[in-house]
Formats: structure tokens, C-alpha cells, sequence
């Protein structure tokens, strides 16, 4: 018990990757029932904040309580990480061929490990690196399954969107020393919700939610794939460095290639399983502490 206690901030990162690599279960069918990129992710930012505000109001109204010197922290991880970083990432898609774009995405823990030295004062280890390189390769593998493709606009749109990533782990664990869990959630996606909804071509979303079927998967996917992830990740970050949290969220795309495979029958080829192997590894090592005699 002491042993999962000392290690709760890692498991919360690691199941959070787990919820995140499950999106495809809601996010196919969501495109296929006729919800753009947008409003996918409107619906998961209002149905959050709704959700986890109704929470505590009923659990406890003070913990909607936040100082006016403090929103530039919910202001960061909500516009200039979450929205920040979807927006980046769809253009990179456009511009480049998918395998490039989860790459470059994944850019995120170099970035992390940059802002953290000036930030929080965290030591950049021999391990850090070793396990980051190691992991990131693996997620390479992963990723490009097909034709490489890569423009100069899309470079540009790849690594920002690895950036956006990134901020979140740095706006959340400054927030983290002085709000709950919940109540950083809450705010990330109250802010998010108010500036996205605008370009969500409202009409036509409310005529996909008068369908029962599109209005269960947009809560499954508020529900599993933002609330859940996002309060873990952020508890996480609560108790882990930074930019060790980084690392340990490479471990998504595992989860990503695993439900393509065992649910929508994608075929795992030898890079693939070599990439899964190279992740784990370099997780293992970056959780390795030699016994000192």
C-alpha cells in the first residue's frame, strides 16, 4: 500500500495516457456521425466545464473559488495549451501525413524538459535523457506507419503543436502549489469552452445533439477522454517534475496503436511492435533506481 502511494503521481500520468489512447473509440464515430474537428472539441470543453461544475457546487462551492491574479494560469492551459495546441495540431494534419504529425507532437517532453530548468528549477538527469530518447524513438516507429509527408508550414504547425502539449504540464503544476485538481480542470476548460464555441458553427451543432446516439458519445468523450485523463494528469503533476510526467506520457501512442489494432483491426507490423517494446523500455528506465550499497 506505502508502495502504490509512493508512486500514485506516476500511475495517475500513466492512466491518463490510457484514457487519452482510447479517443479514437468516440472520436471515429463522432466524425462519421458529421462533427467537424471544432465542434468535437467544443463539446468536450462545455461538457467538462458543465459537468465539473455542477460537481462543485454540489461537493463544495469554495473550490470555485480562485484569485482574479491567478486566471492568467487557467487563461494558459485552457486557450494557450488546450485550444492552442488542437488548432496546431489539425493544420500540422492538413500539411503533413499523420505519422509526422504524432512525431512532431510528441516534441512536447523536450519541450517540457527546456521550460522546467528556469521554471521549476528541475535538474535535466543522464536519465531523464536516455529514457526520453529511447521512448521517443519508439513513438517514431509507431508513428509512421505510411508515406512520409512534411511541408515547411507544417513543420512549423508540428512543433508548435508540440509546444501547445507541453504547457499544459507547465501551466498545470503551477497551478497545481495552490488549487485542486478539480478546480484547475474546471477552469482550463470553462476558458477553453468560452473561446471556441464562438467558431463552432452552432446551428449545425445543435442539430447533431438532437440525436440521442451523438449526444451519448459527446459526453463519453467529455466523460473518458478529458475529465477523467486531464483530473489524473493533473493530480500527477501535483506530485511528479514535470518534465518526468512528459515522459511518461509517450506511453499514449501505445495505447493509441493497441486500440487500433484490437478494435478497429489494424494491422501491428514489426516497427510497430518494435516501437511498443522501445516505449516500455524507456519508461522502465526512466522509473529505475539502482540500489546503493
Amino acid at each position: 500500500m506505502n508502495r502504490l502511494k509512493q508512486y500514485s503521481g506516476e500511475l495517475s500520468i500513466v492512466l491518463a495516457t490510457v484514457f487519452w489512447g482510447c479517443i479514437s473509440l468516440y472520436s471515429r464515430n463522432m466524425n462519421a456521425a458529421g462533427f467537424t474537428t471544432v465542434q468535437t472539441v467544443a463539446v468536450r470543453a462545455v461538457i467538462t466545464a458543465v459537468i465539473l461544475g455542477v460537481f462543485m457546487l454540489v461537493k463544495d462551492p469554495k473550490l470555485l473559488r480562485i484569485r482574479l491574479r491567478d486566471l492568467w494560469m487557467f487563461l494558459g492551459s485552457g486557450i494557450c495549451s488546450f485550444l492552442f495546441f488542437n488548432i496546431c495540431y489539425m493544420n500540422s494534419i492538413a500539411e503533413n501525413s499523420v505519422s509526422v504529425a504524432c512525431v512532431l507532437m510528441y516534441t512536447s517532453p523536450f519541450w517540457i524538459l527546456l521550460l522546467s530548468v528556469p521554471i521549476f528549477k528541475e535538474k535535466v538527469t543522464w536519465q531523464n535523457i536516455v529514457s526520453l530518447v529511447i521512448a521517443l524513438v519508439g513513438c517514431v516507429l509507431l508513428c509512421t506507419a505510411e508515406e512520409l509527408k512534411l511541408t515547411r508550414i507544417g513543420l512549423v504547425y508540428g512543433l508548435l503543436s508540440g509546444f501547445g502539449y507541453a504547457l499544459y504540464s507547465i501551466f498545470g503544476k503551477l497551478a497545481a502549489k495552490q488549487y485542486s485538481t478539480v478546480t484547475i480542470t474546471f477552469y482550463t476548460f470553462l476558458f477553453a469552452a468560452i473561446a471556441i464555441v464562438p467558431f463552432s458553427d452552432l446551428p449545425a451543432l445543435g442539430t447533431l445533439l438532437q440525436t440521442p446516439s451523438n449526444v451519448a458519445l459527446s459526453i463519453g468523450i467529455a466523460a473518458t477522454n478529458t475529465i477523467i485523463p486531464y483530473m489524473l494528469y493533473t493530480y500527477g503533476l501535483s506530485k511528479v517534475a514535470a518534465g518526468k510526467a512528459s515522459i511518461l506520457s509517450i506511453s499514449e501512442p501505445v495505447v493509441a496503436t493497441l486500440v487500433g489494432v484490437f478494435a478497429f483491426g489494424e494491422l501491428l507490423k514489426l516497427g510497430g511492435m518494435l516501437g511498443i517494446s522501445l516505449v516500455v523500455i524507456g519508461l522502465v528506465v526512466l522509473q529505475y533506481k539502482p540500489k546503493h550499497k
